[in-house]
């Protein structure tokens, strides 16, 4: 019997590992590009299936001091396969240059399942500013 301890805790070290490598966030911000029209977001698909649709918050850094609402940057009809960086673009919310966090909000991969990042979860975010002058 002593033999079976170490053997069940080395079960438990690996099953822990699996669920921590499971609930990692399954999207890589990798970086955020802005011009006078809008903003360019690149990204690595981490996980082993296709994302099927992505959506992204991009908030204006003041928001809360102006009031104004955030946008929502989404692909709704999408197909970005794994392992690979993809880059998609969006307009500024309100049509007018600002500086933007963009974080993800929720990704739905081919078979269904969805993942929304959580305190638990996080994802990492970037911060986005126009460029100076014209």
């Amino acid at each position: 019997m002593p033999k079976a301890i170490p053997l069940f805790l080395l079960a438990m070290l690996v099953a822990s590992r699996a669920q921590a490598a499971r609930s990692a966030c399954p999207v890589l911000l990798v970086s955020g590009t802005a011009d006078r029209d809008g903003i360019a977001v690149t990204f690595r698909n981490l996980e082993k299936l296709p994302i099927r649709r992505l959506e992204f918050n991009c908030t204006p850094l003041r928001a809360q001091a102006h009031r104004t609402q955030g946008g929502q940057c989404s692909e709704q009809n999408a197909s970005f396969v794994p392992r690979t960086q993809f880059t998609v673009n969006y307009p500024y919310p309100g049509g007018r240059p600002v500086a933007l966090l963009v974080s993800l909000r929720s990704v739905m991969f081919s078979d269904g399942h969805i993942f929304k990042p959580s305190k638990r979860d996080p994802c990492r975010v970037l911060k986005i500013q126009p460029p100076r002058g014209k």
